[in-house]
């Protein structure tokens, strides 16, 4: 983690691998898959992205075989206790303003995985992720303010940008109150 306390892209692997093996065991090639697919769909192909990262959490035995498979082809992996307690520190992790794919994805698995955390965790989660919508909305239309009169479509796009600010910070409202 950076030393704000936010997720780096390798935590966010891992914070993805372990979500997954909560709530399901995986082979190592499903989770592979699985980590590969959610992070294809919001960032692109990456292999340094899959791979590394996997076979670390076994060496940090934050993962494990449920019970003895004929091959470790086989195995069915499930979170250890070690693996529980580190994938609620990455969900309670602070997150960067969503205007970068790793940043996307972080905010994408929080959401994939907030039902892991208690209700408590979740509303100050939703809180984080209001501040940056906020924040993220603020800087926008300072930037807009600064270029009322300009050439090309500068002043439409950052409209647009304000617009999604504004939706996301509504939607996330909306999840808080159903939560709370």
């Amino acid at each position: 983690m950076y030393r704000d306390n936010t997720l780096v892209p390798t935590e966010a692997v891992r914070l993805l691998a372990l979500g997954c093996l909560t709530e399901s065991p995986l082979t190592y090639a499903q989770l592979a898959q699985e980590v590969k697919q959610f992070t294809g769909h919001i960032i692109g192909p990456s292999l340094d992205l899959v791979g590394t990262p996997l076979e670390v959490l076994k060496v940090e035995r934050l993962i494990a075989p449920v019970e003895a498979a004929a091959s470790e082809e086989t195995a069915l992996l499930t979170v250890t206790e070690a693996g529980t307690a580190e994938i609620l520190r990455l969900l309670k992790s602070n997150s960067r303003a969503p205007i970068n794919d790793v940043s996307k994805l972080i905010v994408a698995l929080k959401m994939r995985f907030l039902h892991l955390l208690s209700k408590e965790d979740q509303l100050i989660q939703i809180d984080i992720l209001q501040e940056l919508a906020q924040r993220q909305m603020e800087h926008l239309s300072e930037l807009r303010a600064q270029h009322t009169k300009g050439r090309g479509q500068l002043t439409a796009w950052l409209d647009h940008d304000i617009d999604q600010a504004r939706g996301r910070l509504n939607w996330l409202s909306e999840l808080r109150a159903g939560i709370a």
